[in-house]
């Protein structure tokens, strides 16, 4: 975990631009530094150069990448909220399942909430490009996509951050579908506003024309050469270029007006992910194509589905995402997982084709928090927490003492080993329960830890070190800190059997509280009698499968993977040769279809 720094980020003031004003309006000189922490690993492990993916605020992680990335960083895109006024819902089905009257999915889980107070709103996107524009190189450019709502006041932050002189397009994604307004006209395009920090700007004109519908309305000539005849006997010659001995045209430049990309939802294909908002690959090969080059860095600070960086590990940039919300990581996750062994399998991983591997990081929610004590009775508060003076412990909650964990980071090992040494010190506060047979005291009361964010493998040492008597049950605020609804984790049964050299892991059940008590809320309001879901399958809700061999108890890195298609269910059964004797700690991932994750850790010995 890398240590907090406690000198802020600088910078870069504004001067002499049009400015838009809104009530509290904050200029950014400066920020905090925060730290990310390491937690997960795909693809070739000795890998000499990662890819990012963070999940966390991305201002926060926007501060995060300018000790590193400063000018660095040469295309960005963003798909921020558009003020909509809407709860964006993703559609979720159980594999395997058809249930009448519910064509587009089993149930509706909310990704995210578009609703703000216009001042909040043009605050929050400020911020934002104040940074990107930070990071951006000097041939780097800006490209934010946005609708009706506020391109309007869009376009004059913009000017104000990056100057009208750096203006490069108003690019309209005009998309076709089907529309029932007859109070105003059709509303069918998205707009992307583009803006440089130079004139010296990428920008591969050749690399996206429009190819000619027929080259026949061209005369050639003796060499094969395309030309057309204008007026007074001139010849026009087209933009064209010889490949294996022969003219090839290049087609027209692209317009600003892109009629020719249908929206996501009348698109058909393995891009779809069933995550709201998602846009087309084909939409974003566009502008990569335009904006970038072969490895240049493309960043995606509300990264969703993960479009932007599937395209850019397509065409060989190198990528950063980042989204704070976790089903969204686990979607990209997933995704690029996908791509990753599709250019395995076509030897496509080399040193113009893209990096071989990502990281996937963390970086904590502080922006709360930032007065420890006054961000702890607040908690407490929402939680009904009872308060008690003169003790290890904050309160009480449910017949259970509760401990507030620093809020300003991830809940570690080192906190759950210091915590249970109090625990053992404390057992004078507990009532004894039952005396065991190894005549170890167990107690009414319990625990609950309160912590914002928590480590890959926290609950599992947790669950492996406690041997005080005491249950102690965790509770992570970045989970639902909104709602205050306490996830129930998920359950599995995994079985992991070592024979010589080999391995053998098979998940022999797996349950998820939330998807099930989502499924029967759903039964209840909008399945018809006839479309009662049953999972007959446990295999049936599991979306992925991830194992690490040889876990260092740090960073997770997936040596078996199994991401079936939509059609398929997981295998349930995998294993693994070992090269070497030794001790190993084999380490699982289990996600299920809402992006829930199950976590543990199995200590092995190969003889």
């Amino acid at each position: 975990m890398m240590s907090k720094q406690s000198e802020p980020q600088s910078i870069s003031p504004i001067k002499g631009r049009p400015m838009l004003q809104w009530t509290g309006k904050k200029p950014l000189e400066s920020i905090e530094y925060f730290p990310a922490q390491e937690k997960e690993m795909y693809g070739d492990l000795n890998a000499k150069e990662f890819n990012k993916l963070f999940w966390g605020d991305n201002l926060q992680v926007l501060s995060h990448l300018l000790k590193e990335y400063r000018g660095e960083i040469d295309l960005v895109y963003i798909d921020p909220p558009f003020d909509s006024k809407a709860d964006y819902i993703k559609k979720v089905k159980i594999r395997g399942q058809k249930i009448e009257g519910q064509q587009k999915g089993l149930l509706e889980e909310k990704q995210y909430t578009d609703i703000w107070e216009n001042d909040e709103y043009l605050q929050f996107i400020y911020e934002r490009i104040l940074l990107i524009k930070e990071l951006l190189s000097e041939n780097g450019v800006i490209a934010l996509h946005c609708d009706y709502h506020k391109v309007a006041q869009l376009r004059l932050l913009l000017d104000e951050v990056y100057g009208e002189e750096n203006f490069v397009n108003e690019i309209i994604w005009n998309y076709k579908g089907t529309t029932n307004s007859n109070r105003y006209f059709a509303r069918k395009h998205d707009t992307i506003l583009v803006y440089s920090v130079s004139q010296s700007y990428t920008f591969n004109a050749d690399d996206v024309r429009i190819p000619y519908i027929s080259d026949k309305k061209f005369e050639r000539e003796k060499d094969g050469k395309y030309f057309q005849w204008w007026k007074k006997g001139q010849k026009y010659y087209p933009a064209q270029e010889i490949v294996n001995g022969k003219y090839v045209l290049l087609g027209k430049y692209q317009y600003d007006v892109w009629n020719d990309i249908a929206s996501t939802a009348t698109a058909h294909g393995s891009e779809l992910t069933g995550y709201p908002t998602q846009k087309r690959e084909i939409l974003m090969e566009r502008l990569v194509k335009a904006f970038s080059n072969h490895e240049d860095i493309v960043l995606d600070c509300f990264c969703g589905s993960g479009t932007t960086l599937a395209v850019a590990q397509k065409l060989g940039r190198r990528w950063i995402g980042c989204d704070i919300n976790l089903g969204a990581i686990q979607t990209t996750t997933k995704r690029l997982n996908q791509i990753l062994e599709e250019q395995k399998q076509k030897k496509l991983l080399d040193k113009t084709q893209g990096l071989s591997a990502f990281k996937v990081y963390n970086v904590n929610d502080y922006e709360i928090f930032k007065n420890e004590i006054e961000s702890k009775e607040i908690i407490m508060e929402m939680y009904g927490v009872e308060p008690i003076k003169q003790s290890y412990f904050d309160g009480v909650l449910d017949q259970n003492l509760v401990k507030v964990m620093p809020l300003n980071r991830v809940l570690n090992k080192m906190d759950i080993e210091n915590l249970l040494k109090e625990i053992s010190k404390s057992t004078d506060q507990f009532t004894p329960k039952t005396t065991s047979s190894k005549e170890e005291e167990t107690y009414e009361e319990g625990v609950l830890i309160i912590a914002s964010g928590v480590e890959l493998d926290a609950q599992n040492y947790l669950r492996k070190e406690n041997k005080t008597g005491v249950k102690v049950e965790i509770r992570d605020i970045q989970v639902d800190k909104k709602s205050l609804l306490f996830k129930k984790p998920t359950e599995a049964d995994v079985d992991v059997k070592v024979a010589e050299n080999k391995v053998s892991v098979s998940i022999k059940e797996f349950y998820s509280p939330i998807l099930v008590q989502k499924l029967e809320l759903e039964n209840e309001k909008q399945l018809n009698p006839k479309g009662k879901v049953v999972i007959e399958d446990f295999k049936q809700i599991i979306d992925s499968v991830c194992i690490d061999v040889n876990y260092n108890g740090k960073l997770f890195n997936a040596e078996i993977m199994d991401i079936p298609d939509k059609k398929n269910l997981i295998s349930a059964t995998y294993e693994h040769e070992y090269k070497s004797k030794g001790k190993y700690t084999l380490a699982i991932k289990i996600v299920d279809v809402l992006g829930e994750e199950y976590f543990e850790t199995f200590d092995i010995s190969i003889k």
